[in-house]
């Protein structure tokens, strides 16, 4: 149940119409209630507060009519000025960003304010009409505040776009959201104790394989679903896919042993279990916002943007997610039950996997450009001395050499060639001075 919350809830915040909705009918309750106070509250017996009191029914109607309008001309241009600012993001940047502006709770509160403005004066007018033309002018005064906070929008609304549409902004907020996504994946601390326990061979023969006849992207698992259905039905399950994936109909999905006659509910559950969408999601997918971080940096070094400081900065926020995982317990990939019993197998989350998610398609790209191959060495040499694990270092140290060896591929000035080679020598020494710290 936890699980499929946190994805409805996921789905909620990637809505546009999410935050304007609950104003709007927070607006129709407020101009309810706000008429129902007019109608038993004479403000004249109050001599403080009749400088609020109306007099003029056309004059009350023009009032409200003239904030209706303008707040609706200010929510169509808002919604305008949002649709062209994510049209030359999404050209610039890449379409994956669009999801951030869609789901920034400021844009869709602003969009909302504006809505649910319009929509309350016009139930007040309404709500004139059927008491013969009564002037509600506690309604109206609020009205007259409540334009005069959309006006206080507005103008945050546009410092807050033009702030949003900068790189370095959109970079740090998917870093955050990286950081967010590790630590919820990762909460444990890395202590030498605790590591993980050795790989058990599975069977080659004797599964049950499980298939499904739905498509799309792999959102999310329910594990614990899956992990209450194996203690129940005495099975091993091993999971084929992990969020991030895409799943063709018909494609095995699951093994599970010992084999079964009676597969039926078990693939239903199984199925069930595998939450799809039409696009990926970061629920539980890390490789989500490295991926937003990546097409950005292959992006700023295509042969029409040729940006390598946009990419710059990408590389330090994926070595900021690596950084912060070296320091974390990777999580066990093989779940038992108190007996020691193997429930389920899902897909390793390794240090190795991500840092390839983040600098293989960079390192490809870069391999021409000397000054990105000499700092993306130079990150990898700041992220040695932080890997804890000897599987991580190895994993540094091959995609160091990578890297290097297919930056002299393309025969650059000898000056590069031998920057690109010291700082390649540098993390080959870091890494040795480790290995010998550790033995």
């Amino acid at each position: 149940m936890r699980t499929w919350l946190i994805h409805f809830w996921e789905y909620l915040r990637n809505s546009y119409w999410l935050i304007p909705a609950i104003m709007l009918f927070t607006s129709i309750g407020l101009a309810y209630s706000m008429l129902v106070a007019d109608a038993h509250i004479n403000l004249l017996h109050f001599s403080g507060l009749r400088w609020l009191v109306f007099t003029s029914s056309a004059g009350a109607q023009a009032v409200l009519s003239t904030i209706a309008s303008s707040t609706f001309a200010a929510a169509t241009l808002t919604f305008s000025v949002t649709m062209v600012t994510l049209s030359l993001t999404s050209s610039q940047f890449g379409p994956r960003l669009l999801r951030n502006f869609l789901r920034d709770p400021f844009n869709q509160f602003i969009f909302g304010a504006f809505i649910a403005n319009f929509v309350y004066c016009l139930l007040i007018m309404r709500g004139m009409v059927v008491a013969d033309n009564r002037i509600p002018s506690m309604s109206i005064s609020l009205a007259i505040i409540l334009v005069l906070i959309n006006a206080l929008l507005f103008i945050g609304f546009i410092h807050h776009l033009t702030s949003s549409i900068r790189f370095e902004r959109m970079a740090y907020d998917i870093g955050q959201e990286l950081l967010e996504a590790i630590h919820r994946v990762l909460p444990e601390p890395y202590t030498e104790k605790d590591n993980l326990a050795a790989e058990v061979a599975l069977p080659n023969v004797g599964e049950s394989v499980i298939k499904t006849d739905a498509f799309g992207y792999l959102q999310a698992i329910n594990y614990s679903a899956l992990l209450s259905l194996a203690e129940k039905e005495a099975i091993t399950i091993k999971l084929l896919f992990k969020p991030g994936h895409y799943i063709l109909p018909g494609s095995p999905i699951a093994y599970v042993w010992p084999a079964l006659n009676q597969k039926a509910h078990i693939e239903k559950s199984i199925s069930s279990s595998f939450l799809l969408g039409k696009e990926p999601s970061g629920e539980q997918d890390l490789e989500y916002c490295i991926r937003q971080l990546v097409q950005i940096a292959a992006r700023a070094l295509s042969p029409g943007i040729n940006d390598p400081f946009t990419a710059m900065t990408c590389i330090d926020y994926l070595a900021t997610g690596l950084a912060t995982i070296a320091k974390l317990q990777l999580p066990e990939f093989q779940i038992r039950n108190e007996a020691g019993r193997l429930l389920l197998v899902k897909s390793e989350i390794s240090f190795q996997n991500l840092l390839e998610a983040s600098f293989v398609i960079i390192r490809q790209m870069c391999s021409d450009n000397p000054s990105v191959v000499i700092y993306l060495l130079e990150t990898f040499l700041h992220l040695a001395p932080l890997a804890q694990r000897k599987a991580d270092r190895q994993a540094i140290e091959r995609i160091s050499r990578l890297t290097f060896e297919s930056a002299l591929n393309h025969h650059l000035l000898a000056p590069d060639e031998q920057a690109i080679q010291q700082r390649f020598e540098q993390i080959k020494q870091a890494l040795k001075h480790l290995e010998k710290a550790n033995s």
